[in-house]
């Protein structure tokens, strides 16, 4: 009998730490999971601390960090905790907290050289989810302007133009509810150089206007050619 009570508590016991081992998880540029580490971009390691928290570091396969955070729930639908957004370069993008899914409180935001942005304020609001966007977000004066402002201020490195090498870099964006461009992340890169200068660009975006559901603001992804030796 002692025996086996001894027995059933290893057991236990051994189930336990198999639940509480963390989860890794292979990602692709859009951050879909994916069961190839050779097709992944991103290492998302998950370590449940209860039910209904779900803490989760997200790194480059190189292994730089890209961003920690906390879920409640397993599906990791919906944000709930402190979030620290990082740019590939390991700078800090910009840090706050979720509420149910959605930012509220003050975010502090910095651009890709560490200089500060200012401080973003959300609201805490029971915010009604939906699925359907009518209205995408769309930057200030539209497409033209859009084109106008990556004329003007990407630099195309000269390590990269002296050796020829262009193409396209397309990146990952998100436009938040209040419109401020964040967590850019390279969804296909070229060269080092140019995936580093096309991210600068990004955190010097200007605000947007925010993609809007059912008439209230809402968070929206993009993905944004930039294009390195076409005339720059």
């Amino acid at each position: 009998m002692k025996f086996f009570i001894s027995f059933l508590s290893i057991v236990i016991f051994g189930l336990c730490e198999v639940e509480a081992q963390d989860i890794q998880q292979y990602l692709d540029p859009q951050l879909n999971q994916v069961l190839s580490p050779e097709k992944a971009k991103f290492i998302r390691t998950i370590s449940q601390s209860n039910d209904t928290t779900f803490q989760v570091k997200i790194v480059y396969k190189t292994g730089e960090i890209m961003m920690t955070g906390t879920f409640r729930d397993k599906n990791l639908l919906v944000e709930n905790g402190d979030f620290v957004f990082y740019y590939a370069s390991g700078g800090v993008e910009s840090k706050g907290k979720y509420k149910n899914g959605q930012k509220v409180g003050v975010w502090k935001r910095w651009n890709y050289d560490g200089l500060e942005k200012p401080d973003r304020i959300y609201q805490d609001e029971n915010f009604q989810e939906t699925t359907r966007i009518s209205n995408p977000a769309r930057y200030p004066g539209g497409f033209g302007e859009l084109k106008k402002f990556i004329q003007a201020n990407l630099v195309y490195p000269d390590d990269a133009k002296n050796k020829g090498i262009k193409g396209i870099v397309y990146v990952n964006f998100i436009v938040d509810s209040k419109g401020a461009v964040t967590q850019a992340t390279i969804a296909e890169g070229i060269y080092y150089q140019l995936d580093e200068e096309a991210l600068r660009l990004m955190s010097k975006l200007p605000d947007w206007d925010p993609a809007k559901r059912d008439g209230k603001p809402v968070s929206s992804s993009f993905i944004l050619p930039i294009v390195f030796g076409a005339g720059n």
